[in-house]
C-alpha cells in the first residue's frame, strides 16, 4: 500500500483520519500512539519485515539521545553519537551499497589475471531507509550539538520516526519542528481540512496525468536505447524526464503534506518551482529543501562550508554534491550528477562575477535574467540525463548527442518513433511549462483553491479528479523516490 494505491484513499487514510481526530479527541496520547500504530502498518504494506530496520534505528537513536543528554563527559557523549552513526550508516550501506560495493570491487579486479570474483548478496532495498536514516540520525546529531534536548517520550519520538505521510519518501522532517506540532492534543479546522484535502488532489492529478504520461516517451527512449544520436528524440527525452521527476516527486511531497495537514500536523515544503530558478545555487534552494537544508546543516558546514578558506570550501562543496548524489541510488551515475551538480555550483560561486560566466549569470534586468534562466535549465536538464541513464552504454552516447556531438536531427524519424499519445503528451508538456512559469511568478495556487467557497472548491478538484482518472496511462507507476 501506498500513495498510488486505491486502498490508502478508500481505507487507510480515512480510518485513522477519523481515529485520530474524532474517536480520540482531545486526548494527545492516544492520538499519537493510534498515529504510530497506524504508521507501522502502512510500513508493514509497503516494505514488509524491513519495518525492523525502522524499529532498529528507533531504538538506538531514542537510547542515543537519552543517554548523551544525561552526561557531560566529552567520550561518553561521542561513543553513543558513534553508535548511533554507525548504526544507522552501517544498515543503509548494507542495505543499499553492499552490492554496489562487491560489483565496483569485481570490475576493477577484472585487470588482475586470477582475480577471484565476488558473488553479489542480492538485498533488497528497503524502501525509505535512506529517508528516515537521515531524520532519526539529525535527532542525534541535534542534541549532542545541544541544539535540543531529547523528547520526553518514546511514544512521541517514535511517531516522529515513523509518521507515515513522510515516512517513505520525505521530506525530510526535523524532530524540534514535529515535536512543536505535537504539543498539544492534534486537531484541525475546516480551513486546514480543505487545505490538506486539496494538496492530495494536486498530488494525484499531478502524479497520474503529468508524471505518468510524460515517462512513457522517455522511458522508450533511455530504455530501448535506440536512435541514440538524433538530437531531438534526446532533449525531448530529457524534457520528459525532468518534467517527471519533479511532478513525481512533488506529487508524492503534495500528499504527503495534505495527509498530514488532515492529521493535524503541518510538513514544511520540499520545492519552490525549481524550473524557475537562475543558477545551480538557486535551483538547490528550490530542490528538495529538505535534502538541500540537511546536507547543508550536517555535511557541508562540518566539513568547513564557507568560512575555512577556498579550499575547504570546494573539497566541502563537492563532497556534499558527491555524497548527495551517492544518497540517491547505489549507481556510478548517480555520483557522477552529484560531481556535475558540485562543478555547475563551484563555477558559480568563483565565476559569477568574471566576464565569461557574468554573461550566463547575470540575474540583473530582464534580458539577464532570461539569459541566467536559459543556461541554468540547460544544465539543470543535462544533469537529469546522468541521473536516468544508469547504463553506460546508453549514457555515453546520449550526453554526447545532448550537446551535438556526433549528433542530427532527423523530426520525422522523431515522430515515427515516438508512441501514439504524441500529441496528449505535447499539450501536457506545453501545460506544465506554461502553469510551471505562472507559479514562479504568482504561487498560492494551493491555498488560494482551498479559500474558495465549497461549491468552486468542490468543481476544480472535481475537474482534476476526473482528469486524472481518464488521462492516466494504463501502467501507474511507483513514486521514482521509493527507490531511494
Amino acid at each position: 500500500m501506498d500513495f498510488v494505491t486505491t486502498e490508502y484513499y478508500q481505507f487507510f487514510l480515512p480510518i485513522v483520519f477519523l481515529l485520530t481526530i474524532f474517536i480520540a479527541s482531545g486526548k494527545r496520547k492516544n492520538q499519537l500512539i493510534i498515529l504510530l500504530l497506524s504508521s507501522y502498518v502502512f510500513f508493514w504494506f509497503a516494505s514488509g519485515w524491513h519495518i525492523i530496520l525502522l524499529l532498529i534505528s528507533t531504538c538506538v537513536d531514542w537510547t542515543a539521545g537519552s543517554k548523551i543528554s544525561k552526561t557531560n563527559e566529552k567520550i561518553i557523549r561521542k561513543r553513543w553519537l558513534l553508535a548511533s552513526l554507525i548504526t544507522n550508516l552501517g544498515l543503509l550501506g548494507i542495505f543499499k551499497y553492499l552490492d554496489f560495493i562487491i560489483e565496483s570491487l569485481n570490475l576493477v579486479t577484472l585487470k588482475f589475471s586470477e582475480s577471484l570474483e565476488l558473488g553479489t548478496i542480492g538485498l533488497i532495498l528497503p524502501v525509505g531507509i535512506s529517508f528516515y536514516t537521515f531524520q532519526t540520525m539529525s535527532y542525534t546529531i541535534d542534541i549532542y550539538r545541544r541544539k535540543q534536548d531529547p523528547y520526553d517520550s518514546f511514544i512521541d519520538f517514535a511517531c516522529y520516526a515513523a509518521f507515515f505521510p513522510q515516512l517513505v519518501a520525505g521530506p525530510i522532517v526535523r524532530s524540534d519542528h514535529f515535536r512543536e506540532d505535537i504539543k498539544k492534543p492534534l486537531s484541525i479546522n475546516s480551513s486546514k481540512f480543505k487545505l490538506g484535502v486539496t494538496l492530495i488532489i494536486y498530488g494525484v492529478a499531478k502524479k497520474m496525468v503529468i508524471a505518468d504520461n510524460v515517462a512513457v516517451h522517455a522511458n522508450l527512449i533511455f530504455v530501448e536505447g535506440e536512435h541514440l544520436a538524433n538530437i531531438g528524440l534526446i532533449w525531448w527525452a530529457t524534457l520528459c524526464f525532468g518534467i517527471q521527476i519533479y511532478c513525481d516527486f512533488s506529487a508524492y511531497s503534495d500528499i504527503a503534506i495534505g495527509s498530514a495537514h488532515l492529521m493535524g500536523v503541518k510538513i514544511p515544503e520540499n520545492f519552490k518551482t525549481p524550473y524557475a530558478a537562475t543558477s545551480p545555487q538557486d535551483f538547490w534552494r528550490r530542490w528538495h529543501i529538505s535534502l538541500s537544508t540537511w546536507l547543508r546543516d550536517y555535511l557541508y558546514i562540518p566539513l568547513g562550508g564557507s568560512r575555512n578558506g577556498t579550499k575547504k570550501m570546494i573539497f566541502a562543496l563537492m563532497m556534499t554534491m558527491l555524497l548527495g548524489g551517492l544518497w540517491h541510488g547505489a549507481s556510478w551515475n548517480f555520483i557522477l550528477w552529484g560531481f556535475v551538480h558540485g562543478l555547475l555550483l563551484i563555477i558559480h560561486r568563483f565565476g559569477k562575477e568574471l566576464s565569461p560566466v557574468k554573461i550566463f549569470f547575470n540575474n540583473t534586468g530582464r534580458l539577464g535574467i532570461l539569459v541566467s534562466w536559459v543556461i541554468t535549465q540547460i544544465c539543470i536538464f543535462f544533469t537529469w540525463l546522468i541521473f536516468r541513464v544508469e547504463e553506460i552504454a546508453i549514457l555515453v552516447p546520449s550526453m554526447k548527442t545532448f550537446f551535438g556531438i556526433n549528433g542530427y536531427f532527423d523530426m520525422k524519424e522523431m515522430y515515427d518513433y515516438l508512441p501514439e499519445i504524441k500529441l496528449l503528451t505535447a499539450i501536457i508538456v506545453f501545460s506544465f511549462v506554461l502553469l510551471h512559469g505562472i507559479s514562479g511568478k504568482l504561487g498560492r495556487g494551493k491555498i488560494w483553491l482551498s479559500e474558495r467557497n465549497p461549491i468552486i472548491w468542490g468543481i476544480i478538484c472535481g475537474v482534476m479528479l476526473t482528469l486524472a482518472f481518464y488521462l492516466r496511462p494504463v501502467e501507474t507507476v511507483d513514486f521514482i523516490y521509493f527507490r531511494f
